[in-house]
């Protein structure tokens, strides 16, 4: 399949500009490729897979989008053809603003008093570790009758990360950039080099950091001086709407490992900072994942619309016992959307902190299979910093971390037994099995199952039943 794929870039590649193109996603087999291809005039731009199927992102300078797909669809050699598809982080939707806005004031009262604490092996703020989501689903209470830290490998498909940030850089294991097509996945590579660089050696003690910063419509950055002035200079764009979602992944990431903090974490870098990905990136990063050791891929993202080629993506990480855990969106409204509501893949809504279903979160049995906090969760942040997000991009990881908790205790459990050893929990109406109890699910887990041991953090909730 290589052979052929060098020869169709070399070969088939001269033409119109991809701009002037309309690119597609194509699925078949290696042996039926080349004829499909040459059949239909299409130009390879890159693979995306190469197994018992090969997918690759391919164009046609016909500009009949419809005829092209239908005279492709009715191949019989071709497994599946669909157009190329932009995805967006689930932020971008702006329905998180007024929660934001109303209860940021919290974060600031947080900021007073903070002390500086051992975490596994890193110095964070105390406010990282004990705060009102850790409380909410018990996971201090967890650790200590459990002594539950995660294992295995969490892969997060997101902007990125901050690959030298202090409290996450010894848990990372090697990831890629697919935006670039390159190894790495470090979000600073969307700065200009010089603004990386000075928010990275800002040297002001996280302790010091008694000011906020609003970055976007869900993040409230809490930064000391130097690298306040760093983000706010309108020179840099960093705050800009042309890089609203900066800092994303590595929040994400902070998350995963607030919870699991012995799980490693496989950084994918999907999204630009800007929040903007594209269908075929998304689908890579996912076979990516399932063929490079990951147990678990969280997804903090979302689309209105259903994709043959991602579902196959799920289905084959799937197949490879990968638990797969992706935001319900933040529409606020009973509706279905992707990844998360595909079948065998955990739908996460936002609840607040009183047990309430968030406003912003989507809801109901079709998206939604547990629910975590998703309002003022702080979190890591780019340049050593730490910041509070409000969204389900933030319940998705505190559910990656509880799943890693669980293979700790169960190295062998699929899928779906993750989502049975997760269902003791905070019912909560249209939130599925509801709010994760990470207490009463860890201790039922443990009942049944070997151990092995660590240490370590703070935390309510009955039981549900879910999707």
């Amino acid at each position: 399949m290589r052979k052929f794929l060098q020869f169709l870039l070399v070969c088939l590649a001269p033409g119109l500009p991809l701009t002037a193109q309309t690119s597609y996603i194509l699925t078949a087999s290696p042996s039926n490729m080349q004829s499909v291809v040459n059949q239909h005039g299409l130009t390879v731009v890159k693979e995306l897979y190469d197994g018992t199927n090969c997918v690759m992102l391919v164009t046609s300078a016909s500009a009949d989008v419809p005829g092209t797909e239908t005279e492709v669809e009715s191949d019989l050699m071709v497994v599946g053809f669909e157009p190329e598809q932009r995805a967006s982080l689930p932020e971008l939707t702006g329905l998180t603003q007024p929660v934001l806005t109303q209860s940021s004031t919290s974060i600031l009262d947080s900021l007073p008093g903070r002390t500086l604490v051992t975490f596994f092996g890193s110095t964070v703020p105390s406010n990282y570790t004990t705060q009102a989501a850790t409380s909410i689903i018990r996971l201090g209470d967890a650790r200590t009758a459990t002594h539950l830290t995660g294992s295995g490998v969490v892969a997060i498909i997101d902007t990125g990360a901050d690959l030298n940030h202090p409290a996450l850089s010894a848990v990372l294991v090697p990831g890629y950039d697919f935006t670039r097509d390159i190894p790495g996945s470090s979000e600073l590579a969307d700065l200009d080099p010089t603004v990386a660089a000075r928010l990275q050696q800002s040297s002001t003690s996280i302790l010091d950091a008694q000011n906020t910063l609003q970055l976007n419509g869900s993040a409230v950055a809490i930064l000391n001086q130097s690298s306040t002035s760093i983000l706010d200079q309108s020179s840099t764009s960093i705050l800009d709407s042309t890089l609203a979602e900066f800092g994303h992944g590595t929040m994400t990431a902070g998350i995963v490992h607030l919870v699991a903090p012995t799980a490693k974490i496989m950084p994918l870098k999907a999204f630009r900072a800007d929040g903007s990905s594209n269908l075929s990136d998304i689908i890579r990063a996912i076979y990516y994942a399932a063929d490079h050791g990951a147990n678990i891929v969280s997804m903090s993202f979302s689309m209105p619309q259903s994709s043959p080629g991602l579902q196959a993506a799920i289905q084959y990480a799937l197949s490879k016992n990968v638990a797969m855990v992706a935001s319900s969106g933040n529409d606020g409204s009973k509706t279905l959307v992707y990844p998360a509501s595909y079948g065998g893949v955990q739908g996460i809504g936002s609840s607040t902190n009183t047990d309430l279903r968030s406003t912003f979160s989507n809801y109901g049995s079709g998206v939604v299979t547990f629910a975590a906090p998703g309002e003022g969760v702080t979190t890591t942040y780019p340049g050593g910093n730490y910041a509070a997000g409000w969204g389900t991009s933030f319940s998705t990881p505190m559910f990656a971390g509880a799943a890693a908790l669980v293979l700790q205790a169960r190295p062998a459990a699929k899928p779906g037994d993750i989502t049975n050893a997760l269902s003791k929990t905070k019912q909560i109406s249209d939130m599925g099995y509801g709010r994760i109890d990470l207490y009463q699910s860890l201790m039922n887990v443990i009942s049944s199952s070997p151990i092995s041991s660590t240490s370590g953090t703070s935390g309510s909730g009955t039981s549900g039943s879910g999707k």
